[in-house]
């Protein structure tokens, strides 16, 4: 914890001592009532990139710990738009944070995957990785290992295995569900729009009738691992 908040405050301070030049440089070009501004705008651009490199990550994970508290209590299918669990949230983890739930997983290293598609299609990471953890087994059916299909895409019940998707690799796969989630399940003019929530998914998504409490559950359990890995990796 002592190297780490050390070496924080030096970047810190390499953050601030380059701002700083740059504002005496420009300072020279600018007329007296600019001055001011750029004074304000250096430092302004100190706290934010000292902000940055904090990245906050006790209150991200404090506000994930609380989320999931809430969703244990309302149940997953009843989170508000400001839940880290609500469906269309953009969640502020990076792609190893995103890992810590794919550990003991034949899904990892796939983080930076979930991560780069659910903020370029605009869905929460959390129930792409929970659909995946459900679809695969946690890395382990023949479609995920020969097929890079994450999801059972196409996987028709009569013939799953030769009907299913092939994708080139599993990021093609996540981009692939995200967007026919988010266009044909989540979006209000979508053909099997039923609400914001992995019942409204599973109504018309999937022939399982427990489909949604199993991902909503692998979503739980997928917050609980983040957690854990928050705390062994502090």
């Amino acid at each position: 914890m002592k190297k780490k908040s050390i070496l924080l405050k030096s970047l810190a301070l390499g953050f601030a001592i380059t701002l700083v030049v740059f504002a005496k440089s420009n300072l020279s070009f600018a007329s007296e009532e600019n001055r001011k501004d750029l004074m304000y705008y250096g430092l302004q651009k100190i706290n934010r990139e000292t902000y940055n490199l904090r990245d906050m990550k006790e209150e991200r994970f404090e506000k994930l710990r609380g989320d999931l508290a809430k969703a244990y209590e309302s149940g997953m299918d009843k989170v508000d738009e400001e839940s880290y669990f609500y469906l269309l949230k953009d969640l502020p983890f990076t792609d190893q944070e995103l890992d810590y739930a794919l550990e003991d997983t034949g899904l990892k290293g796939l983080g930076k995957d979930f991560k780069e598609v659910s903020e370029e299609i605009g869905i929460n990471p959390i129930l792409l990785m929970a659909m995946a953890k459900h679809e695969t087994g946690n890395g382990t059916s023949d479609l995920f290992k020969y097929k890079k299909n994450l999801f059972g895409f196409n996987a028709v019940d009569h013939d799953p295995y030769n009907k299913a998707s092939d994708f080139k690799d599993p990021k093609e796969s996540i981009a692939t569900v995200a967007s026919h989630l988010k266009e044909e399940y989540l979006d209000e003019e979508g053909a099997y729009y039923h609400g914001i929530s992995a019942k409204g998914i599973g109504t018309s998504y999937a022939t399982d009738p427990d489909w949604s409490k199993k991902v909503n559950s692998m979503m739980a359990e997928i917050g609980e691992k983040m957690l854990k890995g928050y705390e062994e990796n502090k």
